[in-house]
């Protein structure tokens, strides 16, 4: 199960299940989304230098669309420093802890409602940011 997300230190979060790996076409459709939800701000995006958020495509993407968002990478290998990353473990350790989904379709549904959960709590989002010590 590949999950998207994206989270902001006043406590939102946008997510996706995705249907396929991500891909830099995956990613951009991704971006696309933070822009519809966001069209009258410019959107700072920090990422990990994973292959999809390097590739070529989603650098023209950046550079065509640099009046609604600025991108900027954290180092190679630096999971500590990516709130998002803290997203995951919380899904993880603390919402999917006892789950007991049979197939991927129960898993999928299960996720979605768990990301949900975590979506309506903006106090959890937060305290992400100070989890990765990023404040």
């Amino acid at each position: 199960l590949c999950v998207t997300s994206a989270v902001s230190p006043v406590g939102r979060m946008v997510f996706r299940i995705e249907k396929e790996k991500v891909s830099g076409i995956v990613h951009i459709e991704f971006l696309e989304q933070m822009i519809k939800n966001h069209p009258r701000r410019k959107i700072i995006v920090i990422e990990d230098k994973a292959p999809a958020h390097i590739s070529g495509i989603v650098k023209e993407f950046v550079e065509r669309n640099n009046k609604k968002f600025a991108m900027y990478f954290l180092p190679s290998y630096a999971p500590k420093l990516n709130p998002d990353e803290q997203t995951w473990k919380y899904l993880k350790q603390h919402k999917l802890k006892t789950h007991q989904a049979q197939n991927k379709e129960e898993l999928k549904d299960l996720v979605f409602a768990k990301m949900k959960s975590i979506q309506k709590s903006p106090k959890v989002i937060r305290s992400f940011f100070y989890g990765a010590g990023v404040t």
